[in-house]
């Protein structure tokens, strides 16, 4: 802030007092809300400040009288004095970019300057003085990067939703097509279930796009049962299913079983026929979880970092989303998931931490 005693320098007119114009100035200068800043180029030194440039840098006046511009844009004044500055004290142009700045408390903090060479000195010499109005954009990058966050989500909620419903939709591809070879109108039950399901993920998957929330309100799971389930809508002959111990926990059973519908395909999609998965309670001392395990080739250990990664797939076709979504979802529960090998050589993935 502006300490008693500091005054801004000024002009006089030809009685020794300053114009009405630069009266009127000053007061702009010294009201304004953005940070205003009188440079001298030559010297590369302050002016001149006003009350609001002490107010975004935590310096009185007198502080920032004896400093320089680069030790206030320390990342950034080469890059703008080479850029800018020339031009503006050659051709009498302005500019606008963004700075950085740092604080008096080594607090950095984005702004955006406008700078423009002063009028010409009374004798016709060229200035060597600008003047540099800096903004505080915090709210501005905050703004720009919640909405950045949001078409992310919105992207990814259509990635989503594009891997998730591919499954139930092979479903009743598959099971309309059989009703219709063999006139078993049963399976048509199968095609109205499947739908309901599709229906509940969309809602569910809606509401992700919106909030961002990844999970809803949980209740007790029975791993054998939801894992049953999710095989149902998942089966093929190209695999077997073996649920080997059963536990009981607090989970949103949609995005569970979401969680499981992602480990069967995998299984499925990255390893040849016939696969056999198993699930099953882990039962290790201080350690609760359940596996979902096969007995495919397995996964090379350089590679098991990087599996939960969006767009990760050995694939050819594969998106590369459903471990990802699997994270998600395990991480939203407050859950951790880890892969190793399985005792037969294939993939195992653990997912600890349930309650």
């Amino acid at each position: 802030m502006v300490e008693e005693g500091d005054t801004p320098d000024t002009r006089v007119d030809g009685t020794g007092g300053t114009t009405e114009i630069e009266r009127r100035y000053q007061k702009i200068f010294e009201h304004s809300n953005d940070a205003v800043m009188i440079v001298d180029i030559e010297s590369e030194s302050f002016v001149d400040v006003n009350p609001a440039a002490c107010e975004l840098l935590g310096y009185s006046r007198a502080e920032l009288l004896k400093m320089d511009p680069a030790s206030i844009h320390p990342e950034d004044f080469d890059r703008v004095r080479e850029e800018f500055i020339r031009d503006i004290l050659e051709e009498g142009t302005g500019f606008t970019d963004d700075l950085h700045c740092l604080k008096k408390n080594g607090q950095e903090i984005p702004t955006e300057i406008s700078g423009a060479a002063l009028d010409p000195a009374p004798d016709g010499e060229r200035s060597n003085r600008m003047i540099a109005i800096l903004r505080d954009i915090s709210d501005r990058i905050a703004r720009r990067q919640e909405l950045q966050a949001k078409v992310e989500r919105l992207d990814r909620f259509a990635r989503v939703v594009s891997h998730d419903l591919r499954n139930p939709l092979s479903v009743i591809r598959a099971n309309v097509e059989l009703a219709r070879q063999n006139d078993e109108l049963e399976r048509l039950d199968k095609v109205n279930e499947t739908v309901d399901r599709m229906d509940d993920m969309m809602t569910s998957l809606l509401q992700l796009a919106k909030e961002g929330n990844t999970i809803s309100d949980t209740t007790k799971i029975d791993l054998e049962d939801i894992a049953r389930k999710s095989w149902d809508g998942t089966s093929t002959d190209e695999a077997t299913l073996a649920i080997e111990s059963s536990v009981s926990f607090q989970a949103d059973p949609e995005r569970l079983r979401e969680v499981l519908d992602n480990f069967f395909r995998n299984a499925i999609d990255h390893n040849s026929s016939p696969i056999s998965i198993s699930v099953g309670a882990i039962e290790r001392e201080s350690v609760n979880g359940f596996y979902v395990a096969d007995n495919g080739p397995g996964i090379p250990e350089a590679q098991q970092d990087d599996i939960f990664d969006w767009g990760e797939t050995s694939v050819g076709d594969g998106t590369g989303f459903g471990l990802a979504i699997v994270t998600n979802i395990v991480e939203a529960h407050g859950w951790e998931i880890s892969v190793t090998d399985s005792g037969e050589d294939g993939t195992r993935f653990e997912i600890i931490g349930i309650s």
